[in-house]
């Protein structure tokens, strides 16, 4: 299979980096919304790095990959909530077509005695309730996939809660270099879900 001419690559990674941005922007918002609300207790007591999703479902679906966002949710109190943001690009220099994978990991400590486990599973419906959920019923404590869009450009994503940790792991790929298009809605759920589960794993395992 022929290369796309290194300027046709950048520019469709770059494309995709824009849009992966502006849908981590609406995301993290999204969450922090929910989170302002409640917290309470529950079986995490920090929200795991960004490297816990650098698995090999992750180098599978986003080949030739480089981090673009590692950083702390802004604006959490971290005496009782804390969270990560992260992305993930295919390489301005790759001979892939690009592709792009966000996560998103938000914890709730104890404070004012309220129920950290309902405050991760509020979230998660928040999440998803408008975009026609469909449940994953062996994956975490509860999980819910959905598709969405930012700025015309499809999503797959999959939000899972586990105890008082809530994640929100979404994917999408271009299908050539140009950035003409996204792959269907189906190819990307199930690469997040694959994406999700690899991560899910790895946090009940503690291998982070």
């Amino acid at each position: 299979m022929r290369s796309a001419p290194r300027q046709s690559r950048g520019c469709a990674v770059a494309a995709i980096s824009v849009l992966a941005a502006a849908a981590l922007l609406m995301v993290v918002g999204g969450v922090w919304a929910i989170v302002s609300l409640t917290v309470g207790a529950g079986a995490y007591e920090a929200a795991p790095g960004c490297e816990v999703g650098e698995t090999e479902a992750l180098d599978a679906r986003v080949p030739e990959r480089r981090t673009e966002i590692e950083q702390p949710v802004e604006g959490l109190d971290p005496t009782w909530r804390d969270g990560h943001e992260c992305r993930w690009g295919t390489a301005e220099d790759s001979t892939e077509v690009p592709a792009a994978a966000r996560l998103v990991l938000i914890r709730n400590g104890d404070h004012g005695g309220t129920d950290g486990e309902q405050q991760a599973s509020d979230a998660l419906a928040a999440a998803s309730r408008e975009r026609a959920p469909e449940p994953i019923n062996d994956l975490g404590d509860e999980a819910y996939a959905w598709n969405e869009s930012s700025q015309g450009f499809a999503w797959g994503c999959v939000g899972v809660r586990l105890s008082n940790l809530y994640t929100l792991t979404c994917y999408t790929a271009s299908i050539d270099y140009h950035v003409s298009g996204a792959i269907p809605e189906d190819e990307s759920l199930a690469a997040a879900e694959e994406i999700a589960r690899a991560t899910v794993a790895r946090i009940e395992e503690g291998d982070y």
